[in-house]
């Protein structure tokens, strides 16, 4: 009896009080979340799993998302929602799907000043991914007093299929962005955020799904601000420039005795698919990508985004872009494929050149591929015996360069902050692997100073078990990146923890960006300058239009 005299009233109210806290009630229904504390111990509400579309089953596969219409009752939101079906054949994907998750600061909602807003959406290649706690837990950028969301959206055949006509159009994965900025656009006040000052982010294929929706006029006013990490909508491979065929190759795949006369057949058989049989063949075929539209009434993108950020036609938003120094250097751990590689394109320079310069004629493209060779070693080196700029090739033809030029062809019409993230450290998982001539800075290395992640044993909560310099880069990501959600600009002020640096923004044809090594150091030249000489082949070359870089 001694132990219930423990628990007076004035506890219960206090558990009612907090409890109330976490009861949202949404115009869809009524949700419930759970509280949490960062590795910092800085407490926050996790509401995770929300649906904020109709499941896109049935009739709704392949189309435009729907809104969601609604629950009765309390739904719990203190989990992750499915994951979305890809092309890796994850056990726990579901093609209901379609769900975001909302971090806030742990404060009262009514009569409060409304917070910063930061909507992540994940890499994974167009093919994969998912928002899980476990892989992009927002806690240290939490601490910097942001809201932060994160959305799932279709991936691989369920959302990038497209018969390039009117019947599947293509880009739902996309839609599925657009329908959660609009969710977040009326619902992200009930959570403390200011629906004013949304800055949507992302990294990889997510970092190129933010960079399309400055270009969409179907996104227009729902941000202000993008973050673009080794991603761009003018990359090489956020493009699908022949969408048609791959309908038709994954239904082959599925049953070859079936043929079909038009688009809206080969779709109705797809639709008595299961979707795992889909997810199954899908696996095996090359990948669907965002792809530009025939015009319609739901359409994402109708023109190429190269051609839209060069004449201005997009929406006026800050951005903040880079890649990561070597995006390649994890090629390196395999040396007999990257030497194979290496020496394919020492057997043909031709391979060297990329296909949004739209050359045709094998003596152009041999002529060029020489002179793409020669930007990064002599032209009777052999390739093979430079693995390390065979490297360097990569990583920029692929990431590097398309995110400056996206960065330039912008700058003309609004504020860009362009980096490059080089720190190497333990925090980032590293693969410490030393090639003369390439950089050290893997694809997705900076994503662990920015997220709590739990990763195949990897954990980054315990900050204390890593070198001092590692966290205070993490430190100063996250500062630089809420910086930019709350001000447009990640130097506002004089910040001793940023070395009172204050960032240059990015021109035309002046490049000024920020090394974020163990220093930040502001830099004017890219990569010796061959960035500017793979400008140069593409000014001389390419043929206009051009759709990617």
């Amino acid at each position: 009896m001694s132990v219930i005299k423990w628990f007076p009233v004035l506890t219960t109210i206090s558990y009612l009080s907090a409890r109330a806290e976490l009861l949202v009630d949404l115009p869809d229904g009524k949700i419930e979340g759970y509280a949490r504390v960062t590795p910092n111990l800085f407490q926050f509400h996790a509401f995770q799993g929300i649906p904020f579309a109709k499941p896109p089953l049935g009739e709704l596969r392949f189309q435009p998302p729907l809104p969601h219409p609604g629950w009765k009752g309390v739904l719990a939101t203190k989990k992750d929602g499915n994951r979305c079906f890809s092309q890796d054949n994850n056990p726990k994907e579901k093609e209901d799907c379609l769900s975001l998750s909302v971090f806030t600061p742990v404060r009262k909602i009514q009569n409060a000043t409304l917070v910063p807003v930061m909507v992540y959406f994940h890499g994974g290649g167009f093919r994969g991914g998912g928002n899980s706690y476990n892989s992009y837990g927002p806690d240290y950028l939490l601490e910097h007093g942001v809201v932060i969301v994160s959305a799932n959206y279709r991936c691989g055949a369920f959302g990038f299929l497209s018969t390039g006509d009117h019947v599947v159009p293509g880009n739902v994965g996309l839609k599925d962005q657009v329908l959660a900025l609009q969710w977040v656009r009326r619902n992200i006040e009930y959570f403390g955020g200011d629906k004013e000052k949304v800055t949507i982010f992302g990294q990889s294929a997510g970092g190129a799904s933010v960079g399309l929706h400055i270009v969409s006029k179907m996104s227009a006013g729902l941000f202000r601000g993008v973050i673009a990490e080794s991603g761009s909508g003018v990359s090489v491979w956020a493009y699908e420039s022949d969408p048609y065929s791959y309908g038709y190759k994954l239904a082959e795949a599925i049953n070859s005795t079936v043929k079909f006369n038009n688009s809206l057949e080969l779709i109705e058989f797809l639709r008595t698919i299961p979707a795992e049989e889909i997810d199954k063949f899908a696996t095996n075929i090359s990948k669907p990508l965002p792809v530009i539209e025939v015009e319609n009434p739901t359409a994402f993108l109708t023109e190429p985004m190269y051609e839209s950020l060069l004449n201005g036609n997009f929406n006026k938003v800050t951005l903040l872009i880079g890649a990561n120094s070597e995006e390649y250097i994890s090629s390196a751990a395999d040396p007999t494929t990257l030497y194979k590689r290496a020496e394919g394109y020492q057997n043909d320079v031709s391979k060297l050149v990329p296909a949004s310069m739209n050359l045709k004629n094998k003596t152009a493209k041999l002529l060029v591929g020489g002179e793409i060779k020669n930007i990064y070693m002599d032209i009777n080196d052999r390739m093979q015996d430079n693995l390390g700029l065979t490297v360097a090739f990569l990583s920029e033809s692929h990431f590097f360069n398309p995110c400056v030029r996206h960065a330039q062809l912008q700058s003309k019409y609004t504020d860009v902050y362009f980096y490059q993230f080089s720190y190497n450290g333990p925090l980032g998982r590293n693969y410490n692997i030393t090639l003369p001539g390439a950089e050290m800075c893997n694809h997705g290395e900076e994503l662990f100073y920015i997220f709590r992640r739990t990763l195949n044993g990897y954990d980054n909560s315990n900050l204390s078990q890593y070198p001092a310099e590692d966290v205070l880069t993490l430190r100063r990501m996250t500062k630089l990146w809420t910086n930019f959600a709350k001000y447009l600009n990640p130097t506002p002020i004089g910040d001793p923890l940023l070395q009172n640096i204050t960032w240059p923004k990015m021109e035309p044809d002046n490049i000024n960006f920020v090394d974020v090594r163990r220093d930040l150091k502001i830099e004017t030249e890219l990569k010796k300058g061959r960035y500017l000489k793979w400008r140069e082949l593409f000014d001389t070359y390419a043929i206009p239009p051009l759709v990617t870089f």
